[in-house]
């Protein structure tokens, strides 16, 4: 009886550790989700956003351009991909929108580094994201507008974080 009853209340306490364990979770994308928007808004690209949507396993990079030099008589939507991976395009006159989704699980590695920018983007880091899933493989990058290269550090080792509990490929 008495192990019946210890193991009820194991079972309990473990149970009740697992949902506050989501929900940090959750915070925790939430948190590097908005620090995320911050680093990638390009200062001299105020109409511009670049956004990583973090939803559990799966990830969407956005690009928005409320200001593009896009001049079109009528509206544009292109896309392709599956139920986790794939991109889809929108153009309109003075509109521009690329998304990007994937699941962690393809990403193979991350890494980063600086990048001098164009003549219109200041100098920033680059993280680039490495994906590979049924012999075809895909990089993308993430803009941070930062100098400090610590703060890109911890951002990769956070975004790694992610990966490596979704089952990141190695």
């Amino acid at each position: 009886m008495k192990t019946i009853l210890l193991a009820g209340v194991v079972l309990s306490i473990c149970g009740a550790a697992m949902p506050a364990q989501a929900q940090t979770s959750a915070a925790e994308q939430q948190a590097l989700m908005k620090q995320l928007d911050q680093l990638m808004q390009n200062p001299q690209k105020p109409k511009q956003d670049v956004h990583l949507a973090l939803k559990g396993c799966h990830a969407e990079q956005i690009i928005r351009d409320r200001d593009a030099d896009v001049q079109m008589s009528k509206a544009l939507a292109v896309s392709y991909g599956g139920s986790n991976s794939g991109w889809a395009v929108r153009m309109d006159d003075g509109f521009f929108e690329l998304k990007m989704s994937f699941d962690w699980a393809a990403v193979t590695t991350l890494s980063y580094a600086p990048d001098k920018g164009d003549d219109d983007e200041p100098p920033h880091y680059q993280i680039k994201i490495a994906k590979r899933k049924k012999g075809s493989s895909t990089t993308f990058e993430l803009p941070l507008y930062t100098s400090n290269e610590a703060t890109v550090k911890d951002v990769v080792r956070r975004l790694e974080k992610l990966r490596q509990s979704c089952g990141g490929v190695n």
